[in-house]
């Protein structure tokens, strides 16, 4: 928010920066939960091994992306194609998930990554295929961040129903 009402150097970086933390978090994030390396019984006994050195290749990933930006050069072409990258893996990974999923419980909410997927592969069009402000004042990047409440808020009920559900077959499993 803050490189959109200063533009500067380093607001423009840090924009950057927050952007690429928030796309390989959500990498890091979804093979946690999808192949479940947060649970003892998921990988085997090396659970905690696997997920220690998931968690160190991706924070290396990220601070080399930084570095280079940083020391190397601001190349804003690479950190387009760097971020889109992680962003179809982690798109892959979440929809195939929510196919799994609503074919196993059946029901509506398993099928929710795979929409709200589908929900910013559109809303990221209009950062790829920019265009000029309307009414000099309302661009393609003011819609894409517009386009990113919606699947927010979905994003969240579906973690809240996720957790839910993972509690109930804990408890049955008991």
């Amino acid at each position: 928010m803050l490189f959109h009402t200063r533009d500067f150097v380093v607001t423009e970086k840090l924009d950057y920066f927050a952007a690429g933390a928030s796309v390989m978090y959500g990498m890091y994030f979804a093979p946690i939960r999808i192949f479940r390396l947060d649970k003892p019984d998921a990988v085997g006994s090396n659970t905690g091994t696997v997920l220690r050195m998931w968690t160190a290749l991706c924070v290396a990933l990220y601070l080399a992306h930084v570095g280079y930006l940083s020391f190397v050069r601001f190349d804003y072409t690479y950190n387009m194609a760097a971020n889109i990258a992680v962003g179809v893996v982690q798109n892959i990974l979440w929809t195939s998930f929510s196919i799994q999923r609503f074919r196993k419980v059946g029901r509506m909410w398993a099928a929710w990554p795979g929409l709200i997927v589908a929900w910013i592969v559109l809303a990221m069009s209009l950062e790829l295929f920019d265009f000029p402000p309307w009414w000099g004042m309302l661009d393609a990047h003011a819609l894409w961040h517009l386009g990113t409440v919606g699947p927010t808020i979905w994003w969240y009920n579906f973690l809240i129903k996720d957790a839910q559900e993972d509690m109930q077959n804990s408890r049955l499993k008991a």
